[in-house]
Formats: structure tokens, sequence, C-alpha cells
């Protein structure tokens, strides 16, 4: 089985392999392995993202996902540092 992952122009940014015996291990686990890696991907950005609206003061986890959405985007255009990458933070900590 093989995993691609798209940014929205098409370019891929990585492949997977998952060898038979890794999909066959799997599925003793899980019925459908696409739609758990889907739950998974939807699950940490639902996660990260109550995360940032509570730190930003402006919801909670209880805040209607349309209303999160115009949060996320608020902050993004206030170059607001809750939304630094990953990378940035890690840059930012070994300069310490």
């Amino acid at each position: 089985m093989k995993i691609i992952f798209q940014d929205d122009d098409g370019s891929v940014l990585r492949e997977e392999i998952l060898t038979e015996e890794e999909k066959t291990a799997m599925l003793t686990d899980m019925a459908d392995i696409t739609e758990w890696i889907t739950n998974a991907i939807r699950e940490k950005g639902r996660r990260v993202t109550d995360r940032i609206i509570e730190k930003s003061g402006r919801g909670s986890k209880h805040t209607d996902p349309t209303t999160k959405v115009t949060i996320i985007a608020d902050l993004k255009r206030e170059k607001s540092p809750l939304l630094k990458s990953a990378t940035e933070k890690m840059e930012e900590q070994e300069k310490l």
C-alpha cells in the first residue's frame, strides 16, 4: 500500500509504502487503514486547534467549528505567535 501526501497544488511532499506484512498486521487491529490514518490526522488537528483557540482567549473546545476556523484565520492574519510552526519553536529553543 502506498500512502502519498500532496500539497494543495498536487506536489508530492512524501510517499510511504506499507509492506504487505505491515498491512496484514495493521488489519488485525483496524478495519480500514486509510480511515484510521484520516481519523488520526483530523483528531490531531482538532486537538491542536482547540489548544490554540483556548490559549488565544477567543474561545474554547466548545466553540462551534465555523467560529474556530474564523479565529484561526484571524490569528494567522495577525501573525500570532500561537501559530508558530513546530520547526520555528525548535529553532528558538536551540538558540537558548
